[in-house]
């Protein structure tokens, strides 16, 4: 770390504090770049003061998101890809929103003249040509709505998050054009609120922090020093990524219903924005296949049963193809004896639960699918990884429009959580993650397992719903339970894991009848949306968040993070494939 700073020394009074707002200050301004590594020994020449109290602050820093502390004690400046931008942004984006909501609700006349005064003063900065001024008040005024929200819990989460904001406004927001462009929008939230248009202020807002998001990332992708070092995340029309997808599987030797099975079960989730487990698993499922852990041709065969139950042993298929063969063989049951039901060994990873049961459904049939997964979730209570996430989907058709859909996980909160609130170095809800000993904690970094579905009094029933999905996938299929299944994250690509998985389809003809279970289900899902709504909420049937995404997807693309493009790119140049065609760059 080069520092030309004339070193200034620090009083003694209260040194950890002046030494973590020092170090801060220099972090947000840009003085110390994103990636940069900082030297105990630099920063007491800087700052005047002996290293305990240089040590007490970095610890400090470290909670608020802006250094990284590596396992050797090296300490750098945290640093921010194009996917980790996009997130903060969805992140910030929930929580003003809401503060924003809460704000002209509760403070409406306090908000309006601490958002006026405040533009006003940005706007004699931005005559001044004052831009470091300009963009303290662009934090002061988001910083408004916060504290005018009334609920402090909402505001400190906004504290923590709002470090990383102001060293990227203060790194990327670069363009005068775009400072006049923002006092704009700024001063035009400001005006709804002064007339009392809070539903159009609040939509002013979403729309200028999605737009900054975007600034953003389209300034890290024109960027030539690297600080993000990352591609922006991009759009991929639907039939480019199947293209693509299906060549990619196939240059690694998967046969033609692999290769079927799995773009079809990727394509699903990426629609419907379930991004989690969509194309950003096909690097992944591409090692796999090519390492030999998952069966490039398989032959799957009904290894036994009797009338409407049997066994489809997978002979290490991907899960997707075992999966579907097995919705194909319990649909043909169901026809036959009214009940369907397959138990699956031999598998692999299949992806979103919610693919099959969709499939089922739009035949017509209710469908329910299950599967268990390496152990990353304690008991209720417990002290160790026990279950997996043990996803649980379900599905309904009715009489016009998608079905129903339920696809949800046991666990509390999906693993992904912790990797963001980590990055971003907000802490995680309570009673949501454990330690090493079981004990609770709302430090990411301490978080080794994930708590079941349910929180600290009620969690024995999200436990409950893990054991389900674990006896139906696994005692029925003899396959291995969670704590017994090799990780799905390894370095090993070649030893299958032999997962199990467990499909249940429900033929309405042989019950109520086809018709009348439509209705049913129809009158049922408009009951839902009309119910009455409490104050500032929003009622939704399962799936109509993601049939609405669908729909947007359709029209402009799938998300696809940078890092699953370079790995994609890097496949395709290895194996002589057309690469990625991309739409544009999205925030």
């Amino acid at each position: 770390m080069e520092i030309s700073a004339n070193p200034q020394p620090i009083e003694r009074l209260k040194l950890s504090e002046q030494a973590r707002e020092a170090i801060r200050s220099r972090i947000i301004s840009g003085e110390f770049p994103m990636g940069e590594k900082l030297t105990e020994s630099g920063l007491v020449r800087l700052l005047g003061v002996s290293k305990s109290p240089i040590r007490e602050a970095l610890l400090q820093l470290e909670r608020e998101g802006l250094i990284v502390l590596s396992a050797n004690r090296t300490t750098r400046v945290f640093s921010m890809g194009a996917s980790e931008i996009a997130e903060l942004g969805e992140l910030r984006l929930i929580l003003e929103s809401e503060a924003m909501r809460l704000a002209c609700s509760r403070n409406p006349g306090p908000l309006a003249r601490d958002l006026s005064d405040i533009v006003g003063r940005m706007e004699q900065a931005l005559a001044l040509d004052d831009s470091d001024t300009y963009k303290l008040l662009d934090h002061d005024f988001h910083r408004a709505i916060f504290e005018h929200c009334g609920n402090s819990y909402v505001e400190a989460n906004f504290r923590m998050l709002s470090f990383r904001v102001q060293a990227l406004r203060n790194r990327l927001s670069l363009d005068p054009k775009l400072n006049a462009r923002s006092l704009q929008e700024h001063r035009r939230i400001c005006d709804m609120v002064l007339s009392g248009e809070f539903d159009r202020a609040l939509a002013l807002l979403k729309n200028h922090i999605s737009e900054t998001t975007t600034n953003y990332l389209n300034r890290v992708a024109d960027s030539d020093h690297g600080e993000a070092s990352a591609l922006p995340t991009v759009r991929i029309a639907l039939a480019e990524m199947e293209r693509f997808s299906r060549a990619a599987l196939a240059a690694v030797g998967a046969d033609t219903a692999t290769v079927d099975a799995v773009t079809r079960a990727l394509m699903h989730a990426s629609t419907l924005g379930v991004d989690t487990h969509g194309f950003r698993l096909l690097p992944h499922y591409l090692r796999a296949l090519a390492g030999g852990r998952i069966n490039r041709r398989p032959s799957p065969r009904v290894a036994g049963g009797t009338g409407a139950a049997c066994v489809l042993d997978a002979d290490n298929a991907h899960g997707a193809l075992a999966t579907y063969q097995a919705v194909e063989i319990a649909i043909d049951k169901a026809r036959e004896f009214g009940i369907g039901a397959v138990a699956i060994r031999g598998s692999s990873h299949f992806g979103a639960a919610g693919a099959y049961a969709t499939e089922i459904a739009r035949q017509g049939l209710m469908g329910l699918t299950f599967c268990n997964s390496d152990a990353f979730v304690r008991l209720h209570g417990g002290a160790e990884r026990f279950h997996g996430t043990n996803p649980i989907a379900a599905a309904a058709p009715a009489e016009d429009g998608p079905p129903w859909l339920l696809d949800m996980a046991t666990s509390s909160i999906p693993y992904n959580r912790v990797l963001l609130s980590q990055s971003i170095g907000i802490p995680l809800p309570e009673n949501v993650a454990s330690d090493t000993h079981g004990m609770n904690v709302t430090d990411p970094a301490a978080a080794e397992m994930l708590a079941p579905l349910g929180g600290a009094l009620f969690g024995y029933k999200g436990a409950g719903l893990a054991g389900l999905s674990e006896v139906l996938s696994s005692a029925f299929s003899d396959a291995p339970l969670s704590a017994e299944l090799p990780p799905m994250v390894s370095d090993d690509m070649s030893t299958p894991r032999g997962l199990g998985a467990f499909v249940l389809v429900l033929d309405p003809a042989a019950f109520s009848g086809a018709a009348a279970f439509r209705a049913v289900m129809t009158r049922y899902l408009k009951a839902i949306r009309q119910s009455a709504v409490a104050a500032d909420q929003q009622v939704m049937a399962p799936g109509d968040r993601e049939w609405k995404e669908a729909e947007s997807r359709r029209v402009i693309g799938l998300k696809l993070d940078e890092t699953t493009l370079v790995s994609l790119g890097e496949f395709a140049r290895r194996n002589s494939i057309e690469a990625l065609q991309v739409l544009s760059a999205d925030g």
